[in-house]
């Protein structure tokens, strides 16, 4: 099912919803980037939690942003009345739903937004007037890819980076020593899929440090005990950078540094944004697998275990558990150091 034509205008209204993670809202910065170069001259406005605003602020192709508190993709009942007089009040043209739930797809409809667009793959889509088929699950095409398909009945040309500018570049600074690159390691997850194990992660930090690397073992103050546990088992001294200052002094961290290593999760999108070269560690869950979820940047690689790929986890049940074993320190290493290399013959 392909949406019929939308005729915007010169100046159309825009509102985009993207309601989920860190990870997920970074990799829909395309359809901002592609929608402003569309309309120079659009509203376009951001619909997305308080807790992933951040990403969005201070952008050249948003023009404003509706944010919410939730601890969910799913906007609150007692968020609704605010919400809707808000969204009335802006008068959109469009409303495109990049993440389609039951809440966002009501909201659109309770707040008259007359074009409402969206991915025609969940019961939540009888509240669209325009519907795109899509099959994300089958997880054969990327996230970011998905997210500009939708933009086809607006006749967008898509613009296919995501980049995340560094507003104040010092306001996170490591040490740096001559001579020695600064590479990030993120043992860290969100849950969402299969993570590296702990003992690799310590392992890799002991590795990189004696091939002449300093070490920024990266996390959240949540994950202040993961990040204990792996240092400890290194056996060596990384710095340290526990995030709680927000998604903006994220990103100047990781900004500061000349690789990234960590599993799919909001960070390591929110580093290859803002330009840092990235390795990331992932599963070969369907649903989980870089061929949807991997970085975009073009200094970018994606690791995964050389099995089959699965439906779901089954842990000991399998006969390759636990494959994410798998991705040798080794070779991880080997690729944060390919990556050093190019930037010093770049």
């Amino acid at each position: 099912m392909t949406a019929r034509k939308i005729d915007l205008g010169e100046t159309p209204r825009i509102l985009v919803a993207r309601t989920d993670r860190i990870g997920d809202v970074a990799l829909s910065l395309p359809v901002f980037a592609s929608l402003r170069k569309a309309f120079p001259k659009a509203k376009i406005c951001a619909l997305t939690r308080n807790y992933t605003r951040e990403i969005l602020e201070g952008r050249d192709d948003v023009d404003e942003i509706i944010s919410f508190d939730s601890e969910s993709s799913r906007i609150p009942l007692r968020s609704f009345p605010g919400l809707v007089s808000k969204i009335k009040e802006m008068k959109f043209d469009v409303g495109i739903a990049l993440y389609l739930n039951f809440s966002v797809s009501l909201l659109l409809a309770l707040s008259r937004v007359p074009r409402r667009l969206g991915p025609a793959t969940k019961a939540a889509q009888i509240f669209l007037t325009d519907k795109v088929k899509q099959r994300r699950s089958k997880g054969k095409r990327h996230e970011a890819d998905h997210n500009l398909d939708l933009l086809k009945p607006l006749s967008v040309a898509p613009v296919r980076r995501a980049v995340i500018d560094v507003a104040e570049p010092r306001l996170i600074t490591f040490k740096k020593n001559e001579g020695r690159p600064l590479i990030g390691v993120h043992p860290g997850h969100g849950g969402s899929s299969r993570n590296w194990p702990e003992n690799h992660y310590a392992e890799l930090i002991s590795r990189l440090s004696s091939s002449g690397c300093d070490v920024v073992v990266t996390g959240s103050t949540i994950e202040r005990e993961l990040v204990r546990r792996v240092i400890k088992r290194s056996g060596v001294k990384p710095q340290v950078y526990l995030g709680n200052g927000g998604l903006k002094e994220l990103a100047c961290a990781l900004a500061g540094l000349d690789v990234f290593i960590g599993p799919s999760t909001g960070p390591l999108h929110i580093a290859s944004a803002v330009g840092t070269p990235v390795v990331g560690l992932y599963c070969p869950i369907f649903v989980c697998l870089p061929a949807r979820w991997s970085p975009i940047g073009p200094n970018d690689t994606a690791l995964t275990p050389d099995v089959e790929p699965c439906d779901r986890c089954v842990n000991e049940k399998c006969a390759h558990y636990d494959c994410m074993e798998t991705i040798s320190v080794e070779k991880v290493k080997e690729a944060a150091l390919a990556k050093v290399r190019a930037l010093a013959d770049a």
